[in-house]
């Protein structure tokens, strides 16, 4: 008697369920194809190497969209840095950068996939 719903995956965390379906994004950031391949397939972090672009005003902490070379959005995430501080470091290895900004630009704790 009733019907059975077995279960089909890990429940994501209340965090990860409100990046993903009630975030709204207040930017973009524009990924190489090796940044989508390691936020993909490696779960890893996104650093300011892989960034080619970005587009809104977004501050710390805001929620931002990953779009890859072929426009689909691969990721979404709260960005580390104001949006005026990014141009900056847009494709520079972490090394390369200031103390200061040596860090992800958004951690693979704070992303959730959304496509592909």
């Amino acid at each position: 008697m009733g019907t059975l719903f077995p279960a089909t995956g890990r429940r994501p965390g209340a965090r990860q369920f409100w990046l993903r379906y009630a975030s709204r994004p207040r930017g973009r950031l524009l990924l190489d194809e090796g940044a989508v391949r390691a936020v993909l397939e490696r779960h890893a972090s996104l650093l300011a190497a892989g960034i080619t672009g970005l587009a809104g005003d977004f501050l710390a902490d805001d929620p931002v969209e990953l779009v890859g070379p072929d426009g689909a959005v691969v990721a979404r995430g709260l960005v580390a840095y104001d949006a005026r501080e990014m141009p900056g470091l847009l494709g520079r290895k972490t090394a390369d950068l200031p103390p200061e900004h040596r860090r992800e630009v958004v951690h693979r704790d704070e992303m959730v996939l959304v496509g592909r």
